[in-house]
């Protein structure tokens, strides 16, 4: 090693004192010397780096091939490794860290089945997230928590309809209903226009009821109109008229119900051409509703909606 250091000065002071024969200024002089001597250092040890690489893979296949891949794996490893951290900077550090840590602690700390609980939700997580990268989103039953946390993200528009069977009626005096109207109310403080749009089928449902229902949610912001579907106005009788709730006009939240109105699953979806017929839909339904202040008077009696 010292003697390619040597080599290294002569060459630096060789060029010293051909730049000194070239040009008088001195200070040229000592930094030309010291970089040409820098380089031809550097370019010697990255030789003896190539020629040890060299050697070292043509030694591994005979003497030893399970090191050799054992190196290849320790690479790609660092390589995923290194991928994945970059992909983990996208998303909120607060959440991500929060999470690994907190899995970490169940898993080693508490009961089994504290264990198994955790991994589950993790693998459940996991599930999702897979699933969203296609843009959409499926699970068995009505997810409430989705719903809650959909409406937390809205930064501008929450359009929803709602039917009212004696099921759906029951929906709005439950805790979950109280729960999802303060998320609206919340959304709404911060600039989000929530608009609710009733479906009945029996012009008898319009009734105090619904007319109080409706106040009740007008009082926390909310817009209300409503309408019979076995009334819509012929240009608008096909199509969708069934629930779904359109947030922020790019994603679309839906319960699939069976025959005896019980919820079966929830989907999310956040393509553009599922999405899109719903806005159209939703703004075609709306415009042929009426405002649930208006029911028990002239132009709210059941004969003037869809008329």
């Amino acid at each position: 090693m010292w003697w390619k250091v040597l080599i290294s000065l002569a060459a630096g002071g060789l060029t010293s004192v051909i730049a000194e024969v070239a040009s008088s200024e001195t200070k040229w002089q000592i930094g030309v010397g010291i970089f040409v001597a820098g380089c031809i250092l550097v370019l010697q040890l990255l030789g003896d780096l190539i020629n040890q690489v060299r050697d070292f893979k043509a030694v591994l296949p005979e003497h030893n091939a399970q090191t050799q891949e054992t190196v290849v794996r320790s690479f790609a490893r660092i390589s995923e490794a290194t991928k994945f951290y970059s992909e983990m900077e996208q998303l909120p550090s607060d959440g991500v860290a929060a999470l690994a840590t907190s899995a970490a602690e169940v898993s080693s700390k508490g009961p089994d089945i504290m264990r198994r609980f955790a991994e589950e939700l993790v693998r459940r997580l996991a599930v999702d997230m897979e699933a969203l990268k296609s843009g959409s989103v499926d699970c068995v039953g009505e997810n409430h928590d989705w719903l809650l946390t959909l409406t937390n993200c809205a930064t501008d528009s929450i359009d929803t309809t709602s039917t009212l069977s004696l099921v759906d009626r029951d929906f709005w005096n439950s805790g979950p209903a109280d729960r999802y109207l303060q998320a609206q109310r919340e959304a709404i403080a911060r600039g989000v226009t929530v608009r609710r749009l009733f479906l009945v089928d029996d012009p008898a449902d319009l009734n105090d009821d619904l007319r109080q229902l409706g106040e009740e949610q007008r009082a926390l912001g909310v817009e209300t109109r409503v309408l019979i579907r076995t009334r819509l106005p012929r240009s608008v009788r096909r199509g969708l008229v069934d629930e779904f709730i359109v947030f922020d006009k790019a994603t679309c939240y839906e319960i699939e119900q069976d025959q005896l109105h019980v919820n079966t699953s929830t989907r999310v979806r956040a393509h553009e051409d599922y999405v899109r017929p719903r806005i159209q839909r939703f703004a075609e339904l709306w415009d042929v509703g009426v405002p649930t202040q208006t029911i028990g008077t002239p132009t709210g009696e059941p004969g003037a909606v869809g008329a």
